[in-house]
């Protein structure tokens, strides 16, 4: 069986690398130095992080946040944290997967 999920991610860029994480995957964060690089990271997290709770028989998360959801998220959690400052406005993005649910395995959804 095939399953087809879409994931926002936010992305930052700081002087030194990019960072990225996924809202609805609770966890699945990466880094990379350039653009292109945390695009490949936060991918290869994204397949890890559902392969792994595959693997363990715990469920695939439903995405359940929007661009604008995921933005909102984002700010909640600065506010929380006070003295972090971000130098830039997050990008947020959003990430197309599928998971071939009978053998574990996950795979870029076109």
């Amino acid at each position: 069986m095939r399953l087809k999920y879409r994931y926002a991610v936010v992305y930052e860029q700081t002087s030194n690398n990019y960072s990225a994480y996924v809202p609805d995957l609770s966890g699945c964060i990466s880094t990379g130095k350039t653009w292109d690089d945390i695009q490949t990271m936060i991918w290869e997290a994204i397949a890890f992080h559902i392969e792994d709770l595959m693997e363990h028989g715990e469920p695939v998360p439903t995405p359940q946040r929007s661009i604008d959801e995921a933005m909102a998220y984002h700010i909640g959690i600065l506010s929380e944290v006070e003295e972090f400052v971000p130098e830039q406005e997050p990008t947020i993005g959003m990430i197309d997967v599928a998971v071939e649910v009978d053998s574990f395995q996950v795979a870029k959804a076109s």
